[in-house]
């Protein structure tokens, strides 16, 4: 029987997260940190990484470094993934595109998001499956948004390009499953970060509300009647990264409270 989600589980592997400043990233890199795996946190904010790195340190005992670079930088991201070829588990993750109508989002903003959602994604799973195969394990996880199952009004770039992971996931697992490799999505839904006040925010103000009636609007349509902690999210990226999942291959893991029936 493998254990799952204690201190050990994850001792002896290096896990290289994105976006780990702050948000969904952080909760990640904390949790695989607390199962015992050295993390490595990559963001474009020099201070919260050094702070977050610092305290990931003190809290479970395990090594954890920072690597300051912008997903979007293909030159400055591959120089981070080069001293880092020897993670087991990858985790990627950024923030979400500007929200609007899909004929007033300018080709600009598909140009910015592709970069962040699907080329460094791509970047970096060339850079480091090779060596993963070579040692006979690797965890690639994408947190990306329950979008890729169910889109959502206002969100065409989201909608659209999250959809893209699903096919890297597949091929992935085509080629890399054999040796080791498993490559599978979490897709939250609404949950409890800076990015869903903000959505919150710019929707209260597009329709003249205040913020607490259209988070509450909201959460109608969610079952567990509450946002997401960035915790429960995390705890599906930790269980994907051990052992005990390692018969799971391209999955869309949702977690997103359940979404009410409309009958």
């Amino acid at each position: 029987m493998k254990n799952v989600f204690t201190a050990d589980a994850l001792k002896g592997r290096k896990a290289l997260v994105f976006g780990a400043s702050r948000g969904l990233g952080l909760a990640a890199a904390e949790q695989l940190a607390a199962m015992g795996a050295d993390v490595v946190l990559l963001a474009r904010s020099e201070e919260r990484l050094h702070t977050a790195a610092e305290a990931l340190m003190e809290r479970y005992g395990v090594q954890a470094t920072s690597e300051v670079a912008d997903l979007t930088d293909e030159a400055g991201l591959a120089a981070a993934l080069s001293r880092h070829v020897d993670t087991d588990i990858l985790v990627t993750n950024c923030g979400g595109p500007p929200l609007g109508p899909f004929t007033e989002t300018p080709l600009e903003e598909w140009d910015r998001a592709y970069r962040q959602i699907v080329r460094a994604v791509v970047q970096a799973t060339q850079a480091l499956l090779p060596h993963m195969a070579g040692r006979g394990f690797g965890r690639v996880v994408m947190i990306t948004s329950r979008t890729v199952r169910h889109p959502l009004p206002r969100m065409s770039i989201t909608n659209s390009l999250r959809k893209a992971l699903v096919g890297i996931a597949e091929t992935i697992t085509d080629e890399f499953g054999e040796k080791g490799i498993t490559a599978n999505l979490v897709c939250p839904g609404l949950t409890r970060t800076e990015r869903m006040l903000e959505v919150a925010a710019m929707r209260a103000e597009r329709e003249g509300r205040s913020q607490e009636d259209v988070m509450a609007e909201l959460l109608r349509s969610v079952a567990a009647g509450r946002p997401a902690e960035p915790w429960e999210i995390a705890a599906a990226v930790g269980f994907l990264a051990t052992e005990a999942a390692g018969y799971m291959q391209a999955q869309c893991l949702v977690v997103d409270g359940g979404r009410k029936l409309k009958c």
